[in-house]
């Protein structure tokens, strides 16, 4: 199966479950099935943080299109990067490449 957006107002998993729990994802430039929005939902409802900016304590930055500087801060600290399709396998549960 897929993973979708939640709908909206879905509840969230308990924190620290999920495929995602414990995991800080930045999401930057155009993803062709996601808004922005919809994709920190995503993050969110298996248990990550969505966060704005990119540190040392991102574990991914998911990068669509035109995703500028974040993306090559995201090189620079070594920051492990994920384009849609491996965003999706994360978000399903599967390992990172």
């Amino acid at each position: 199966m897929a993973a979708e957006a939640p709908e909206p107002g879905a509840a969230a998993p308990e924190p620290g479950t999920g495929p995602l729990a414990g995991k800080t994802l930045v999401v930057t430039g155009t993803l062709p099935a996601f808004s922005r929005q919809e994709a920190e939902e995503a993050i969110r409802a298996a248990g990550g943080h969505a966060a704005g900016s990119i540190s040392k304590a991102t574990d991914y930055l998911v990068a669509g299109d035109k995703a500028g500087s974040k993306l090559a801060k995201a090189e620079q600290l070594g920051v492990p990067v994920l384009d849609e399709e491996a965003f999706r396998r994360l978000l399903d549960g599967e390992s990172a490449p």
